[in-house]
């Protein structure tokens, strides 16, 4: 009977061992579970910030392009009012034979 109690003792440290192993295991990998975690939600705040600054860039390139329409637009205007396109004469030809003399001499 110690023989079998001795065996006994043999397989309950043979399987606390094995049970030591496998808790280390499982520890050490949800460590690294913990690590590649703060490394994804870093990346995830990186990724953030930098959407958010390129939503900024795009509202700041749309907000210039809206400002050059107007401006644009503006500008066209000035040209209707100042100028009347519609009543140019299409007939006028320069002259041909322009000299750089001073027409007031005569």
């Amino acid at each position: 009977m110690p023989k079998d109690i001795d065996d006994l003792y043999k397989k309950l440290d043979q399987s606390n061992k094995s049970d030591q192993k496998d808790h280390d295991d499982i520890v050490r990998s949800i460590n690294s579970i913990g690590k590649d975690n703060d490394k994804l939600l870093k990346e995830i705040n990186d990724i953030r910030k930098e959407v958010r600054d390129i939503g900024y860039k795009v509202d700041l390139m749309l907000e210039i392009l809206n400002n050059f329409t107007i401006m644009l637009a503006e500008d066209d205007e000035d040209l209707e009012n100042n100028y009347d396109i519609e009543d140019t004469d299409e007939t006028w030809v320069p002259k041909e034979d322009e000299s750089w003399e001073d027409d007031t001499d005569e």
